[in-house]
């Protein structure tokens, strides 16, 4: 998915992908989706960043472009995103106790 999500970087430092699917133990699909997105919008942020500085406004091909992913903007994402499947984990536990198979091997 990260591979899919975070497409390929023209550059030659390659994004840490084992590294996120490390840090990513218990995330679900969408969260993982949510992660990718969250880590592409942190060069928009920077650019942004730039631009607000500025006094002037810059005529549209003048505009700097938005920039690759860096492997901190992965580590950014990973702060602000958390895995949503373990806020539910008591109440499918607590399920399980009450509804589930009470089959013993």
């Amino acid at each position: 998915m990260f591979e899919e999500l975070l497409l390929a970087q023209a550059r030659e430092e390659v994004l840490p992908y084992d590294l996120l699917v490390a840090k990513t133990e218990g995330y679900s699909g969408s969260d993982i989706r949510l992660l990718c997105k969250e880590a592409a919008m942190q060069p928009l942020r920077r650019l942004m960043t730039v631009l607000e500085d500025r006094q002037e406004v810059l005529p549209e091909d003048d505009l700097p472009n938005v920039g690759l992913i860096m492997p901190q903007d992965i580590e950014t994402a990973l702060k602000n995103t958390r895995p949503s499947a373990h806020l539910h984990a008591h109440r499918y536990e607590k399920f399980n106790e009450d509804q589930g198979s009470q089959i013993l091997q």
